[in-house]
């Protein structure tokens, strides 16, 4: 009777392994699937890039295709393609979605992009601490707002007694002798540089604490908190130790800048990477359960290698999240 019961201990527990190595490789088998079925289709969009004048293209966790496309061609017309081009068991597990803009302002996105990354460099390279850039805007006219900390006792002496005239006029001067490193020159806007009496922001941190606050809810530990990144090469990556203990982590990233972008996570050890996409201004949380412990890293990049500016929050958590 003892040998049975301990053959029989023996067989569940080889059926339970062989359940959860089955459950995982379904799980990367159809991640696997996502990724094959998704290139397939990113092979074609990248056919009809000149032809129905693409500017960016991405996939969301939710099977969401966003297209950005220009103003002058028909969507119909891409659709059609689309249907024509891809694998209808393919296009059948996506939903489509479409935004319109011109090639005027893509250009005038791009080029106050590299203006930025421009003023940002000098800033930081000055310590410019009490200066803040601040997004730029391109609707009415292209503009780069700035804010300096008005003279007070804890001013930088730099930047003390100095009006927003002059540091207006000393960052007119920069851009001009890098005007070599502009990929326009016919585009005109304009620096504004405004004065705050304290150190609080001109814009609201309101989503930003409203965030932060949810990664510290009960049971959470809030790993990376980096807000107002300002990458000039497109790519932000930061590494964690995921604890043993912890059962799920969840991840946000707000994506402030005018193209897409790609989440991945990376684990040591582990040659799969999982891949997520987020749209231009777009901010979402994501939340991987039953994670492993052990050395991740969440890596943000451009769809175009433009600069990215958005904010990036990892929390780990004791109980599941789900």
């Amino acid at each position: 009777m003892k040998n049975f019961i301990a053959v029989f201990i023996i067989i569940v527990a080889i059926v339970l392994v062989i359940n959860i190595d089955v459950e995982k490789n379904d799980s990367f088998a159809s991640n696997n699937d996502d990724e094959k079925r998704w290139d397939r289709i990113l092979s074609v969009l990248e056919t009809a890039v000149d032809e129905f004048e693409l500017f960016s293209f991405s996939v969301t966790p939710e099977s969401i295709i966003f297209i950005e496309m220009g103003e002058t061609k028909s969507e119909l017309q891409l659709i059609k393609y689309l249907e024509e081009n891809v694998n209808k068991n393919d296009l059948n597990h996506y939903t489509i979605d479409i935004t319109r803009k011109s090639l005027q302002d893509v250009e005038n996105e791009r080029f106050m992009d590299e203006v930025s990354s421009i003023v940002y460099d000098y800033i930081q390279e000055k310590n410019y601490h009490d200066m803040e850039l601040y997004h730029h805007s391109i609707e009415p006219e292209p503009i780069l707002k700035i804010s300096i900390l008005k003279s007070n006792d804890r001013s930088s002496e730099i930047i003390k007694d100095r009006s927003s005239e002059i540091i207006k006029k000393e960052l007119e001067d920069l851009l001009a002798s890098k005007s070599a490193e502009l990929s326009k020159k016919d585009i005109s806007y304009e620096i504004q540089v405004i004065e705050r009496t304290n150190e609080s922001t001109i814009e609201s941190d309101a989503v930003i604490s409203a965030v932060v606050e949810d990664f510290r809810s009960t049971g959470d530990h809030l790993i990376i908190s980096s807000t107002d990144i300002f990458k000039g090469n497109g790519i932000y990556k930061k590494p964690w130790t995921q604890p043993s203990d912890s059962k799920d982590y969840k991840f946000h990233v707000t994506n402030n800048t005018g193209t897409n972008v790609t989440v991945q996570i990376q684990q040591s050890g582990y040659t799969q990477t999982q891949t997520y996409n987020l749209v231009a201004y777009g901010s979402t949380t994501w939340v991987q359960s039953d994670a492993s412990s052990g050395d991740h890293t969440i890596i943000v990049t451009t769809s175009d290698g433009s600069i990215f500016k958005g904010d990036v929050f990892v929390s780990s958590s004791d109980v599941s999240l789900n």
